[in-house]
């Protein structure tokens, strides 16, 4: 019998199947901070059929006899050793894993879900399916065939490195912003189905759940939409992929879901799956189809019972007692209520631009997301900001537009509307002040242990808080300029306007993400200042400054040309200068000669042919920006840019 040779790879690597230096202790241990960890030894509860095995081939517990998984490291999180000292004791740092983003091929963590928690993604065994090489395959696209579908969207998938890529990019650099999917429990199961088909390069489509295929899609295309060209560089996509991916994989996902008739086959892969196109829909001029997406995905969320998520004590605390059913249920309870808290947020920010919303906060009783550690759910203290604290604080944002809605819409007069104006006004800066998070603060010093998104969400929040104020006083903002009545909401406006500009100009951030709201947020902000222009001589020393903001936000937009967001509103603000370069100083006494006409033809010009020289009608444009903006065709050209009339304001 021969004799066994000592091992030479640490415990902890060889678990984790990993390349090991051989040392002790060893240089990933010492990266993971578990250096005095470091040994050679198995545990005594060794069972090669688990240690030895690549941790993600074996079958799934639901698959087999019934048993859990082991939870042995389950919900560990492998931590930087810097972040993780700073959080208090016990606690895994979510976030430190990713400051070795340079050094791994993508993310390293376990999290082993158990049966409480898992779906089964495939919904049949491919094996057993008929032969259907016979289709004709002519007719290949999102509307062929069910064999010819899924053949259509396993020539769009890239290769398994590449999804990598884009899946770690999302959960690291976008999914702070939206949180409409759980990072770690979907990154288990394209590791389990990545180890159940055996392959190393392909992601094999056939047999998996549509509704989970079609969430993977709208992650790549928000990763692919999202992310700067440096970073898309990196990753060995070309300049033409960049432009025609996103929407390809935008559409695979919608047709995913169509193809497993999610409107009848409720599951919460279809709620996670449209949630998350947000981030490509907008950009890819998508939004009309979104809101419809979105109303679908409300019933569907409703029918799962996300809004009936209230708190449950003996559901919702954690206790080193508790087993490991009950850990994976508050998980997925925390899991819904992400979801649903998002849907609350797109819905209500998107209420100035409908005049309406679809979720009565008094209709649902589902809590507010709680702050918890990003693998187990362990309880974090409130001061330390979480994956679940940006939409946390823009939900209570977005409600306050809600109540401003309400009161605004029972008013009688003039005079107590425009008092709730200047109530919510005061409210809202209240909520940007003494209501703020400190971590989200720009004045408070950034705590290495805290996220790398940081940075970027207070720069997002500045760039949210400003609008929102423009929003708050959408109504009067035209008047404003003819009625010293309301020269608050005049004087608001452009200071707003000024924010969202030049914060927007100091991004410096070369690997940042592309978020398409930051760019919204600036037209809007660049078209409150066009109106100042049009009411105010050349010779104003005013005049030059904000014409300077106004072109330096059409160079800024010019910057991302693939982005209908950035294309349209380019095209709108030049057209608005054009036209006021075209008129004289002396304007404001002949307001008749602002030709409306020509700005729509200017902006239809260069969408197409959407609309004629000689039909000055808006509806005829596809809406220039999406919802959350605030301000639709509409508005922009029957009220804002209406001269007619002018002195009855």
């Amino acid at each position: 019998m021969p004799v066994q040779r000592p091992r030479e790879t640490c415990t902890e690597c060889s678990m984790r199947r990993q390349k090991c230096d051989r040392q002790i202790p060893c240089s990933r241990c010492v990266k993971r901070g578990i250096a005095d960890k470091c040994t050679r030894q198995w545990p005594t509860q060794y069972d090669p059929s688990i240690h030895r095995v690549y941790k993600r081939s074996r079958p799934v517990a639901s698959e087999g006899s019934g048993g859990s998984a082991p939870s042995s490291p389950a919900h560990q999180a492998n931590t930087a050793p810097t972040a993780g000292s700073r959080l208090p004791q016990g606690l895994s740092d979510f976030a430190a894993y990713d400051t070795r983003w340079a050094d791994e091929p993508r993310l390293q963590y376990n999290f082993t879900p158990t049966d409480a928690l898992i779906s089964r993604l495939r919904t049949r065994d491919p094996n057993t399916l008929p032969d259907k090489s016979w289709i004709d395959l002519n007719g290949i696209g999102f509307n062929s065939t069910e064999h010819a579908h899924s053949k259509f969207l396993q020539m769009l998938l890239p290769n398994v490195g590449h999804i990598w890529d884009l899946v770690n990019y999302h959960e690291l650099c976008l999914l702070w912003y939206h949180g409409c999917y759980f990072g770690p429990l979907f990154r288990w199961e394209l590791e389990s189905v990545l180890a159940d088909q055996d392959q190393k390069e392909t992601l094999i489509v056939d047999g998996l759940d549509l509704q989970w295929l079609g969430l993977l899609f709208s992650i790549i295309a928000g990763s692919l939409t999202c992310a700067p060209e440096r970073r898309l560089s990196q990753w060995g996509f070309q300049k033409a992929e960049r432009s025609k991916l996103p929407m390809q994989w935008y559409k695979a996902s919608i047709s995913c879901l169509n193809q497993a008739n999610y409107t009848s086959n409720h599951s919460i892969y279809a709620v996670h799956t449209i949630a998350t196109l947000t981030m490509s829909a907008h950009s890819l001029g998508q939004s009309a189809e979104l809101s419809v997406l979105l109303g679908g995905a409300l019933k569907i969320a409703q029918s799962l019972g996300l809004d009936r998520l209230d708190y449950d004590a003996s559901l919702d605390e954690i206790t080193t007692t508790s087993t490991e059913e009950q850990r994976h249920r508050l998980i997925k309870r925390e899991i819904g209520r992400r979801l649903w808290s998002q849907l609350c947020v797109q819905d209500w920010m998107s209420l100035p631009f409908n005049e309406s919303y679809h979720i009565q906060p008094g209709h649902f009783t589902t809590t507010k997301p709680s702050n918890r550690n990003y693998l187990n759910m362990d309880p974090i203290p409130i001061e330390f900001p979480t994956y679940i604290s940006y939409g946390n604080y823009l939900f209570e944002i977005a409600k306050l537009m809600v109540k401003h809605h309400e009161d605004i819409s029972h008013a009688t007069t003039q005079f107590t509307t425009y008092e709730h104006v200047l109530e919510y006004d005061s409210r809202m800066r209240t909520l940007a002040t003494k209501g703020m998070p400190t971590y989200f603060h720009v004045v408070q010093p950034i705590d290495p242990a805290w996220p790398e998104w940081i940075p970027a969400a207070r720069r997002s929040l500045t760039i949210c808080f400003a609008h929102k104020m423009i929003m708050i006083h959408r109504a009067y903002i035209k008047q404003s300029f003819i009625n010293p009545t309301y020269s608050m909401t005049r004087l608001t406006c452009l200071a707003a306007a000024k924010t969202i500009l030049n914060e927007a100009k100091q991004t410096k951030d070369l690997d940042g993400p592309i978020i398409w709201v930051d760019k919204a947020f600036c037209i809007v902000a660049a078209i409150v200042l066009c109106l100042d222009l049009f009411h105010r001589p050349a010779s104003d020393p005013v005049f030059d400054t904000h014409k300077e903001l106004v072109s330096e936000c059409i160079e800024y937009l010019r910057k991302f040309g693939g982005g209908v967001i950035a294309v349209r509103g380019a095209n709108l603000l030049a057209a608005l200068l054009t036209e006021r370069n075209r008129v004289t100083s002396t304007w404001a006494r002949h307001p008749e000669a602002i030709d409306m006409r020509e700005i729509l033809a200017l902006v239809g010009a260069e969408m197409d042919g959407a609309v004629s020289p000689d039909d000055t009608h808006p509806r005829l444009l596809a809406e220039l920006l999406p919802p959350q903006a605030g301000f639709c065709n509409r508005f922009i050209f029957e009220n804002l840019f209406s001269f007619k009339n002018n002195t009855s304001g």
